[in-house]
């Protein structure tokens, strides 16, 4: 791989770019339009393409088409100043080989080149030695606003990388698993993948599988005949997969799910057909299923809390959400385009926040994400009684920072939620009671057998890692029946 061609109408950036392909031992060829570019691309042939996307005459995006017509396997990387949401998925749709932001770091286009030349590797390795592009006829002003104007706001490193994922799974119809914290908008990357993709024409279609019983959400996604069930409707109901048909049906808090929800589930999307609750005929769907959870799907499929098969499935293509304290560069613009949203939810003009306001928005931990910040501005918002947002108007535990977010706890957090999921519904089914004791008594338990046999039953040692006294330790082995031996 040594043929690049850099297409761009600034001079100073192709000579920069021209000096450090010769020094890395590439053989640099310059074109300032789209129009000289394609000339040159099908009289050489080159490996590497770097593409600007706002030349004059054609566009960039716009030569990206002819060129995958002209080179399908040249790794043409997009380069933009004035780099947004649509621009990087629209280039990822069409198959961009990355996106690069000006100006521009030259040792990204080093990683760029290295990781080109390794693909070009591979590619030459296959037995055919060649590779087809499959062409989508996606809309590329396709939006990505969501309900009460919601967008993708950020350009921080994980969401650059969000958008080209976006990009990429648009292209296709396979089904999606998204994941990330509660609050960090995974409906938002569902419909941004269904506005992008080739049935953003058709409905998309949004379930929450936390806030219905299991009856109720068999129901609503499989539909029901006459007579189903009592109070079933005398002309039976459509379900959700019947109502997204030929559009994109959103599965949020899909670990919700109880196992024999899963196993019809499973069978809905292997064999891309359902059956009505109470119905005898089967009912072909064609409806691609994006799912989202907060839960570690695959420590709950271990557990048994979560059918494999059906993991395994969404878990083919994943989007993993970053938690907002992992993109603080992000607050600001996500301040800004909330404050938007909120003045004219309001009526009133909020300009923007103080710059004290903005380091404690930055400096906080958002255990509860990005939904946690549009709150927090929204109810400051209404506080305010001038344009600007100070920190006085600001929760108490954000401008006194006096939440800190502790990973150990909230892994701890997490993975208990999981577990006790399916202690909870069994106690309910059973209509047992004094759940509460039974599960602290069980925690207390294993933590204590835990602590005292890393202290090598040292009873001392052990009550000082609990934080608690010796006394109350040996109060709760005696409650609990533990058989410890002697300290």
């Amino acid at each position: 791989m040594k043929n690049v061609l850099v297409v761009d109408d600034d001079e100073k950036i192709c000579w920069a770019f021209e000096q450090f392909l010769e020094s890395e031992g590439f053989a640099p060829s310059i074109a300032n339009n789209a129009e000289e570019g394609l000339r040159k691309i099908q009289a050489e042939q080159p490996d590497v393409i770097f593409l600007d996307v706002r030349l004059p005459g054609m566009s960039g995006l716009d030569a990206l088409e002819q060129i995958k017509e002209l080179q399908s396997n040249a790794a043409v990387v997009i380069m933009t100043a004035y780099d947004d949401v649509e621009t990087t998925i629209e280039a990822m749709r069409l198959h961009a080989f990355d996106f690069l932001s000006k100006p521009i770091d030259l040792e990204a286009v080093k990683a760029v080149l290295d990781r080109a030349s390794k693909t070009q590797t591979e590619r030459r390795r296959i037995a055919d030695g060649t590779t087809s592009d499959v062409e989508s006829s996606v809309d590329p002003s396709a939006s990505t606003t969501g309900e009460q104007g919601h967008r993708l706001v950020g350009k921080s490193e994980p969401m650059r990388e969000i958008y080209k994922l976006i990009g990429v799974m648009a292209s296709n119809t396979i089904t999606v698993l998204i994941e990330g914290d509660t609050g960090t908008g995974k409906e938002l990357i569902a419909r941004a993948i269904h506005a992008n993709s080739s049935r953003k024409d058709g409905p998309f279609i949004s379930v929450n599988c936390g806030a219905l019983p299991d009856e109720l959400l068999e129901s609503e996604l499989f539909g029901y005949e006459a007579g189903a069930f009592t109070g079933a409707k005398a002309k039976g109901k459509p379900g959700r997969f019947e109502l997204a048909e030929g559009g994109t049906l959103f599965l949020d808090e899909v670990s919700n799910m109880s196992p024999a929800l899963q196993i019809k589930l499973q069978r809905a999307l292997q064999e891309q057909e359902i059956e009505r609750l109470g119905g005898t005929r089967t009912l072909k769907t064609n409806v691609r299923v994006l799912a989202a959870t907060n839960q570690d799907l695959a420590e709950m499929s271990k557990l048994g809390l979560f059918r494999q098969d059906l993991y395994y499935r969404f878990k083919r293509l994943a989007i993993h959400l970053p938690p907002l304290r992992e993109r603080t560069e992000d607050i600001p613009l996500l301040v800004d385009h909330f404050l938007n949203l909120i003045s004219a939810e309001l009526g009133k003009t909020i300009t923007g926040v103080s710059d004290d306001c903005l380091g404690l928005l930055k400096g906080y931990d958002w255990p509860g994400n990005v939904r946690e910040l549009e709150n927090a501005l929204r109810s400051a918002a209404v506080l305010s009684r001038s344009d600007v947002i100070l920190p006085e108007h600001l929760p108490p535990d954000i401008a006194s920072h006096e939440h800190k977010f502790d990973p150990n706890q909230a892994l701890l957090e997490q993975s208990l939620e999981s577990i006790l999921h399916a202690t909870v519904k069994e106690a309910l089914s059973h209509e047992r009671e004094m759940l509460y004791d039974e599960i602290i008594n069980a925690v207390d338990s294993a933590l204590i057998r835990l602590a005292i046999n890393t202290f090598d039953k040292n009873q001392t040692e052990t009550a000082k890692l609990l934080g608690i006294s010796r006394t109350t330790l040996a109060q709760r082995i005696k409650k609990l029946g533990l058989d410890l031996g002697n300290s």
